[in-house]
């Protein structure tokens, strides 16, 4: 099918927009003319004599045109179109003042509802932080009932991580040294680190042969730069420059979902007796672990799902605003 300009089928919209632009101009252009045509017409009147005129005319039509086109009925014509462009001028200011009144109007009730919306956002927000925090804190708790019993002292530190949105995050971590139970980053890339070995390989027992960074720190960096591709700036920001590891991927229905990574800076801790009781009972408490992973990966999404709503709902508001 051809395009057209014009026509029933025509796609030309210069026409609504000449007319639109017409019809708001319409009152001040009648009330500009009128003004215009008394102007004109008044320095005509002065010399028009129309009695003269009127008798040197015999037919009815030279009347007819005599009595419409002269300088006096111009005026009254001019009178007439300004008393019509004025009154139509006044309607329609009167209108544009109601409607701004309406206007706001709804923007005070459109802003009460978002005041009232925003509230509610917080609360729930505040409701959603506390119950991530209880979902961290009984985490923390039986990190530390493992740590017990792996009896893990001020020089290792346990960690869960869940996965989601291909990063991982840090649910919770338990150390008796406080400097290693710190959380500086939240979010890690799944291509670094001894976290990404045992996401995709199941399990990841490093033990043996990274240097310490105490005895040999440019070895530590050449090893963590060739096995877990982190950088030397990273390294040097590392709170706990572990050298010895055991992470075990967090597994539902065939899925990782997640990572516990077991780690220490001292040379002697990690044996083949301490790596088997740290995978048994990684293996005898998955079900306690996928439970954890779920719920941090629910409050995750639920999180940024009610963010998203909130965004819509403020967006539903502007859309509401705009179009009344």
């Amino acid at each position: 099918m051809k395009k057209l300009r014009f026509g029933f089928t025509g796609e030309s919209k210069v026409l609504n927009e000449f007319s639109n632009k017409l019809g708001q101009w319409w009152y001040i252009f009648f009330a500009a003319a009128g003004s215009a045509l008394i102007s004109v017409c008044a320095s005509f009147a002065a010399g028009f004599n129309f009695i003269e005129k009127y008798n040197d005319i015999n037919d009815l039509f030279p009347i007819l045109c005599l009595l419409i086109w002269n300088p006096w009925s111009g005026i009254l014509l001019g009178v007439i179109a300004i008393l019509y462009g004025g009154k139509g001028t006044f309607n329609d200011l009167d209108n544009l003042n109601s409607q701004n009144k309406t206007l706001r109007a709804e923007n005070e009730e459109v802003s009460d509802l978002k005041n009232q919306i925003n509230s509610i956002s917080e609360d729930s927000e505040a409701l959603q932080n506390e119950l991530t925090e209880l979902q961290e804190k009984l985490v923390e708790t039986w990190l530390k009932g493992s740590s017990r019993q792996w009896n893990l002292s001020s020089q290792e530190r346990v960690t869960i991580y869940y996965y989601v949105d291909e990063h991982f995050y840090l649910l919770a971590r338990h150390s008796q040294n406080p400097v290693f139970a710190e959380q500086h980053r939240m979010k890690f890339s799944r291509n670094q680190g001894v976290i990404s070995k045992a996401w995709q390989h199941k399990i990841c027992v490093d033990i043996e042969d990274c240097p310490l960074y105490k005895d040999d720190p440019e070895g530590y960096k050449s090893y963590m730069q060739k096995h877990y591709q982190y950088d030397s700036e990273k390294i040097d920001n590392l709170a706990m420059k572990s050298s010895k590891f055991v992470a075990i991927s967090i597994i539902d229905a065939d899925k990782h979902i997640g990572v516990i990574v077991v780690e220490s800076v001292r040379a002697d801790f990690f044996k083949s007796q301490k790596v088997s009781q740290i995978r048994k009972h990684c293996t005898d408490y998955q079900s306690y672990m996928v439970d954890f992973v779920k719920g941090a990966i629910k409050y995750d999404k639920s999180a940024k799902i009610a963010k998203n709503q909130n965004q819509l709902v403020d967006q539903d508001i502007m859309d509401t605003l705009k179009g009344r």
